[in-house]
């Protein structure tokens, strides 16, 4: 018998051809084969009269028009001829929605009556064979919740785009995932504008026993308190650089806090307190998609490449599937990671029982394992054959697995305080007793501020250094980082494991955020395009609507909620009203940390407004980092970027404010192709 199989990727396909054998031919489909048109030229004939063309999509029926595109043609016919000489298909596209319906377009096009479908979560012989001997029908409720949010994506992206065209300017795009994941960043990025810093003291000495550590002045008495007082600390100050309600802290002056040193500096001080307890860390559950991403900054690698280096480590047999939202291990995961463990560390490496881990995360999934090692028996990163990224990333993955089923790190932790004269310091020390997963994952449990203390006793008398006294100021919110930004959509609930990557690569590419070092700065545009979306279609930008509609999907998938009834809750009694009632004003935002001035969106770009004049913003200045003796350069002309200067400042105009009808919207669809959103690539 003669049977074809189609996946998704060449290099999967020729993994799994030398697995199959003698009888199977193997061919890629290179992700989908159908897709709604990305341009008037793709719009069949007989659909190019409706008002709705350029959507792709009937928002009445929410009827879809499906095209093969001109990339995927070739690829097409060489599937109907294959499948023409076949005496059967096997579709065995990735096991998710987007899989599901890479099969069900493949078995339209192919005109396959009773499509067979197999399913894998590993390239390995065993996983393969026991796919084939399990074979079922399209799960049409997968594809149903595929096509919804298509559909959706595209109804949004299309119809509220053309709004940032006429507001912000041209080649903007929005999106359900993409623009409440800009919000994250927007809301973070005005904090930072927002923020004052409160300033405090931070009063050390060295106990110069052996070994010396340091100990920090936590409390002190005063004339005015004799009762004492606690010194003030980063946690006592509001993000306005002001004591919180209710803070009882001394608020030192320099002149205070040099004197203090120097009263601390040659004398003794007595132990007043030695408290020990020991404390336990667990090992971190195996890799989920967005726990993968976020270790991966540790190796320096954006998102999207973590996931395009997980995907041919996938492709290549080497680990399991790449999408998933489940720390679980299958019972043959835990037995060959636990033997793994012994294997490098002996019999008492791991606990009596298996760990077993669950996602704390409501939105999950849990259709698959975690990312894991390939396989009934592992292979080491040493025997794998890996460099470079794949050897990176593999050996992290499996690090992580095996660590997950070994004993906790073990600490002694001792804290001790000491008293001299008015003051009361404190010191902390951690001593690791027991390795236990640590052994694997060196240094992935360490501390800052962790010191090893010397045997105290109450009562005894220590000497002591007084260092020089350190100004402090709190900090500002931090930016988000790739990493830190996919923990937050997960946490939140927006998008889903295959998605993160690309919306993080979604808002660079259109120039909404810019990775600094390894932290997302956001542009002048993304801040106008946050501040048109927040204003005028709110809902798009908010975690918890995005998380609703994400909530939805899950139940078409389930099957207790049809697609219909779905895009009719979200898009006909939601946000086709909201996105009808939205106005075509140019976003202008106050900028909190320059008095006075304001961003707005002009013709070429952004302008800063100042007063009477405006001027407008380089490209390469970010808004929330943009200092006052910068403004007052660019206000004044003198401003130089290479060998260019900017624009020659301009006298504000009110007439001379761009606005446009409402009517002259492009309200059918984008008047330029959009890339596909959640498109995957093969």
């Amino acid at each position: 018998m003669n049977t074809l199989v189609i996946v998704e990727s060449p290099a999967k396909a020729r993994k799994i051809a030398g697995y199959l054998g003698a009888g199977y031919t193997v061919q890629a489909s290179l992700g989908h084969v159908r897709d709604l048109p990305g341009s008037k030229a793709e719009i069949p004939e007989r659909y190019r009269g409706e008002p709705w063309a350029n959507l792709g999509v009937n928002p009445q029926t929410f009827r879809p028009i499906y095209v093969i595109p001109e990339s995927k043609q070739a690829t097409v016919k060489q599937l109907q001829s294959l499948a023409r000489k076949a005496d059967r298909v096997i579709l065995a596209s990735d096991d998710d929605r987007e899989g599901e319906s890479i099969s069900w377009h493949l078995s339209q096009v192919l005109g396959l009556k009773d499509p067979l479908r197999m399913v894998f979560h590993e390239i390995t012989r065993e996983a393969l064979q026991a796919a084939v001997r399990a074979l079922r029908p399209i799960d049409l409720a997968l594809v149903a919740a595929q096509e919804a949010r298509r559909v959706i994506d595209r109804l949004v992206g299309y119809r509220v785009s053309p709004l940032l065209w006429n507001t912000v300017g041209s080649r903007l795009s929005a999106g359900r995932v993409q623009s409440a994941a800009l919000m994250l960043l927007a809301v973070r990025e005005m904090a930072r504008m927002k923020f004052r810093p409160g300033a405090y003291w931070l009063i050390r000495a060295r106990v110069k026993t052996r070994p010396g550590f340091l100990a920090t002045v936590t409390y002190l008495k005063t004339r005015e308190r004799p009762d004492g007082q606690a010194l003030s600390k980063a946690s006592d100050f509001t993000q306005d650089g002001v004591l919180k309600d209710g803070a009882d802290v001394l608020m030192m002056t320099d002149k205070q806090a040099r004197a203090l040193c120097s009263y601390l500096d040659g004398k003794d001080a007595t132990v007043l307190k030695v408290g020990q307890s020991e404390t336990r860390t667990r090992p971190a559950p195996p890799f989920t998609t967005s726990t993968l991403q976020q270790a991966g900054g540790r190796l320096k690698l954006s998102a999207k490449r973590v996931m395009d280096t997980a995907q041919r480590l996938y492709d290549g047999g080497f680990i399991t599937y790449v999408r998933t939202d489940s720390p679980a291990l299958s019972d043959e995961a835990l037995t060959e990671a636990r033997k793994e463990a012994v294997r490098l560390f002996g019999d008492a490496a791991v606990p009596v029982a298996p760990r077993q881990y669950a996602t704390r995360n409501k939105n999950a999934q849990e259709a698959h394992e975690a990312i894991r090692p390939a396989g009934v028996t592992w292979r080491s990163p040493e025997s794998v054959g890996l460099s470079g990224d794949e050897l990176a990333l593999y050996t992290l993955i499996y690090q992580r697995t095996v660590a997950s089923q070994m004993h906790d790190a073990v600490y002694a932790r001792t804290v001790v305080v000491l008293g001299c004269g008015a003051a009361t310091l404190q010191a902390q020390g951690r001593v690791l007793k027991e390795a236990g997963f640590t052994a694997l994952l060196q240094g992935d449990d360490e501390e800052q501020d962790d010191q090893r203390l010397p045997a105290l006793t109450e009562g005894q008398q220590v000497p002591l250094s007084a260092q020089p006294p350190e100004g402090r100021k709190t900090s500002a919110p931090p930016r988000f980082t790739e990493a830190t930004l996919v923990q937050a959509m997960e946490k939140a609930g927006i998008g889903r494991p295959s998605t993160y990557a690309q919306t993080l690569q979604t808002l660079q590419t259109r120039d909404y955020a810019r990775l600094q070092g390894r932290q997302l700065a956001l542009s002048a545009t993304g801040l106008l395009v946050a501040t048109y979306l927040a204003r005028q279609v709110p809902e798009v930008t908010r975690p918890d609507f995005t998380a609703g509609m994400e909530a939805g999907l899950d139940e078409v998938a389930a099957g207790t909620l049809t697609r219909t009834e779905y895009l009719t809750r979200f898009w006909t009694q939601g946000l086709e009203g909201v996105i009808g009632r939205a106005q075509d004003d140019v976003p202008v935002l106050p900028l909190p940390h320059l008095p006075d001035t304001v961003l707005r969106a002009g013709r070429e770009g952004a302008v800063l407004v100042s007063g009477t004049i405006r001027v407008p913003l380089p490209v390469e200045i970010i808004p929330a980092d943009l200092s006052q003796d910068t403004l007052t350069e660019l206000l004044e002309g003198r401003w130089k970027t290479g060998a260019k200067g900017v624009s020659k400042p301009q006298r504000e105009d009110k007439t001379s404010r761009r606005t446009k009808p409402k009517s002259a919207r492009a309200a059918a669809g984008p008047k330029k192709p959009m890339a596909s959103a959640g498109k995957r690539s093969p």
